[in-house]
């Protein structure tokens, strides 16, 4: 099969941007749960844009890679990191509306669990990102991902455990558990990552 040399196709600064995108909707997130109710809605849609912006990136290094024949790896990785990382803000936008339009005052103390979950991931991918061309650096970050993944999958169980055994009207209680999965699509799309990460270091390796 026809591969492309490794080299710089400046993708570099594209994915840079993407991890700081990752960065700044993580921390707008966590920020959501402690706000107020007219603050959250403020914050919310600060991370929508922030999404839009992840967006934009994702568009420009497509744009990127149509006008360059030489690329740090394989064209179909890049694609698939790069779509991941947008999932990534995607998710992270739609559980902050959620958490925002519901007008819950009281959440759960394991939303913050996962939320602070997502925070770290996504310091983990914006500080694997740089080391993409450098596949031997890369181990560590997806294994840490893969880690994350397990542990939010236990976090979101307890939660949901939580949420279902609390006397709470039926609304509350359809709403709560609307934001736990939301969230923990939010660190799936983290998993995916870590996939896309594991598979550039195994073919690149």
């Amino acid at each position: 099969m026809f591969r492309l040399r490794r080299d710089d196709a400046g993708l570099g600064e594209q994915f840079a941007e993407l991890g700081a995108q990752l960065v700044a909707g993580a921390q707008l997130l966590s920020e959501v749960l402690i706000a107020e109710q007219e603050a959250r809605v403020e914050t919310a849609t600060r991370l929508r844009e922030v999404d839009h912006a992840a967006e934009a990136a994702v568009h420009a290094m497509l744009r990127t890679l149509s006008a360059t024949f030489v690329t740090p790896f394989d064209r179909s990785d890049v694609y698939r990191v790069g779509w991941a990382l947008r999932s990534c803000t995607a998710r992270m936008d739609a559980a902050a509306d959620e958490i925002a339009l519901f007008r819950l005052e009281v959440l759960p103390d394991g939303v913050s669990d996962l939320v602070q979950l997502v925070v770290v991931a996504a310091d983990i991918t914006a500080r694997a990102l740089p080391r993409l061309t450098r596949t031997a650096d890369l181990a560590d970050s997806w294994i840490e991902l893969t880690r994350l993944g397990k542990q939010s999958g236990q976090a979101h169980r307890r939660l949901l455990a939580d949420i279902t055994a609390a006397k709470t009207d039926p609304a509350t209680l359809v709403r709560l558990v609307t934001v736990a999965q939301s969230l923990r699509r939010v660190l799936e799309a983290f998993e995916d990552v870590a996939n896309a990460l594991q598979t550039v270091a195994v073919k690149e390796g």
